[in-house]
């Protein structure tokens, strides 16, 4: 038995490119992110008020799959792209809630 694992990051999107390329890196990277064994979902909300920032939204379904997120060879182009700085990053979890 696990729980979800659910990871909110917060991004600076980097000004050294067009947005718009940015953002379609970013819309990738979660797509990929999807493809993941273990990844139950990823999407990134887009803030009206800050043009530079981003919000992903992640779940995993268990700590192994984050730990693999991060060996995956997409992440490590994502952030060896430097088109996002990572600002901050939590875990949470459902209160109760066990996925068998």
């Amino acid at each position: 038995m696990s729980q979800v694992i659910f990871v909110t990051a917060e991004l600076k999107m980097s000004l050294d490119r067009p947005r718009d390329e940015v953002v379609e890196l970013i819309e990738q990277f979660c797509c990929d992110m999807r493809s993941e064994q273990g990844c139950l979902s990823a999407i990134a909300t887009y803030d009206d008020k800050d043009p530079q920032r981003v919000v992903l939204l992640e779940s995993y379904q268990d700590r192994a799959a984050i730990e693999a997120h991060f060996t995956m060879p997409h992440t490590q182009v994502f952030i060896d792209s430097q088109v996002a700085e990572l600002v901050q990053a939590f875990e949470t979890k459902q209160k109760g809630e066990v996925v068998l």
